[in-house]
């Protein structure tokens, strides 16, 4: 997008959460590693909190799935580290005024994990996959086509203007990975049945609950640039990177301390201080944001918007953000879509958020019709933060006469039943800062909670025909507004997740949506 060269909608998501992590050790690994004790080959072992339920980025949007898959594929474009785009398997790229066609100049050195080169009709299929099967396609790009006017070229055309649309197609958290068009063509509804990408590492083993093991892929074509984000060129140094899956939070620990894994991801805030008094390790965080969706495909707060008004009424958020994070050094009590400081960010209505009214909350149940229904809230343990703001939630949301059962899911089955209507009511879930606002999973027609509001559609496309910063600035203002009027779901907190890194590695690279694991090395 071209109105704030790319304006750093999420440039500043990254910068104004990610400097504040310098204080609780963030960006520590890379920089303070010496090169001279680094050394090839080996096995990197990452413990991960939840099982990958899928190795298709176009099903599984879940970030320990897009954390481990990011050595796996590439797109044509991604994010560097302050948000702006950069190429990855496109040489170039460009946007019409009209902020309709997207034209991509691909490479021709780059090879897929099978030998085979890639091809202009390999990327083609793989965006129109993307457009026909991802949340981001199926929300923006509906009607887009994807052709190829020469070898070298690859074209989108969006049939309405899209001026986000190229940090859509950048955005990690929905990759638009290409894959061989052989794959795309044998995909079937539940994903393709072969992974194979571009990356650095392939598939060597995936052991649904137990491991995944990448190798490093020898015939690997980097970009070239300065390293930044996930653009720019990478260096695979391991042999192999294996990602064990260690639901709890305590193992991950101890198996990092002990030498067993060189990264504990997703560690509970109160192992934090554990974290940071030893030597052995150092702490590395993802901004991220927790938040609460409600299911407006059926239920209880289907087609009633008054019932979702009166518990965003009724919440008070300092006590489940306390509940959830613990240590007031990782999270905000922020209900903002955006971080502060970032041109994206609006502050309109935000007197609706953590301003508990238990008289209008109680009102606005009257209103609503509500009669004492179940209403099922799920969550997972596999995710400390997520399972304590439940119980919060179900706390107070039982004193404004709610009926709230707890459903408690590990968190592979969690991602699964996210899109099975009538498994939920309300749900807490996490994710990245998006690349912008417009990104947010509860925002998109087939995401978490099915928003199909035509308000904030209309508003999404005055934002995507915006001509100048001014208005899309009022664009976000009305996105605001919206969000927390009709409430498809309640941002709970600004936060900080822990990562445990030990110190007999080097190379650890951070991006605005989570590490990059390819770049590291163990130590002598």
């Amino acid at each position: 997008m071209k109105l704030f060269k790319r304006r750093g909608i999420a440039a500043l998501s990254a910068i104004a959460i990610t400097l504040g992590l310098a204080a609780c050790g963030s960006g520590g690994g890379s920089s303070s590693s010496a090169a001279a004790t680094a050394k090839d080959g080996g096995t990197i072992h990452i413990a991960l909190t939840a099982n990958v339920t899928s190795l298709d980025p176009l099903i599984n949007g879940a970030y320990v799935g897009r954390d481990t898959m990011r050595n796996i594929y590439e797109g044509l474009v991604s994010l560097k580290q302050n948000g702006e785009v950069g190429p990855v398997l496109a040489k170039s790229y460009s946007v019409s005024k009209d902020n309709k066609t997207f034209t991509f100049k691909i490479r021709n050195d780059v090879k897929f994990q099978n030998g085979e080169t890639m091809k202009a009709e390999d990327v083609v299929a793989s965006l129109q996959r993307w457009v026909n099967v991802s949340q981001f396609g199926q929300t923006w790009f509906t009607g887009s086509t994807v052709t190829s006017p020469d070898p070298d070229t690859v074209v989108l055309q969006s049939p309405k203007p899209m001026a986000a649309g190229l940090h859509l197609i950048a955005d990690p958290g929905r990759m638009a990975a290409i894959m061989p068009k052989s794959v795309i063509d044998a995909a079937t509804p539940t994903g393709v049945k072969e992974y194979i990408g571009t990356g650095p590492y392939k598939v060597k083993e995936y052991v649904q609950d137990q491991k995944i093991v990448l190798t490093k892929w020898a015939g690997y074509k980097s970009p070239t640039g300065k390293p930044d984000g996930y653009v720019g060129e990478k260096t695979p140094h391991a042999d192999n990177l294996e990602f064990d899956i260690a639901t709890d939070g305590n193992t991950r620990l101890a198996g990092t301390l002990s030498g067993q894994y060189h990264v504990g991801y997703a560690l509970a805030d109160s192992l934090y201080s554990q974290i940071k008094s030893n030597n052995s390790v150092h702490v590395e965080t993802d901004p991220m944001i927790d938040a609460m969706v409600f299911n407006k495909k059926q239920g209880v707060f289907a087609n009633n918007q008054k019932l979702r008004q009166a518990v965003l009424a009724a919440m008070d958020m300092t006590a489940v953000d306390k509940a959830a994070h613990l240590n007031s050094d990782l999270y905000t009590v922020d209900g903002g879509l955006m971080p502060k400081g970032n041109p994206a960010r609006s502050n309109v209505d935000l007197e609706k958020y953590n301003h508990p009214d238990l008289a209008k909350a109680k009102q606005l149940v009257k209103d609503s019709g509500y009669n004492g229904e179940k209403i099922t809230l799920m969550t997972t343990k596999d995710y400390q933060s997520m399972y304590n703001a439940s119980v919060e939630f179900q706390n107070q949301l039982k004193a404004l006469g709610l009926n709230i059962e707890l459903k408690v899911v590990d968190w592979g089955t969690a991602m699964q039943q996210f899109f099975v209507p009538d498994q939920w009511d309300m749900a807490t879930t996490s994710w990245s800062v998006p690349a912008d606002p417009l990104g947010f999973s509860f925002f998109q027609k087939t995401g978490q909670g099915w928003n199909t509001d035509p308000a904030f559609f209309e508003i999404a496309d005055e934002i995507n025909a915006s001509t100048s910063p001014e208005q899309q600035k009022a664009g976000y203002d009305k996105l605001q507004k919206w969000y927390l009027d009709y409430v498809p779901g309640i941002i709970i907190t600004h936060y900080k997740q822990i990562n445990a890194v030990s110190n007999k590695v080097a190379g650890y690279q951070n991006g605005m949506q989570g590490p990059a694991y390819y770049s590291m090395q163990l130590k002598q």
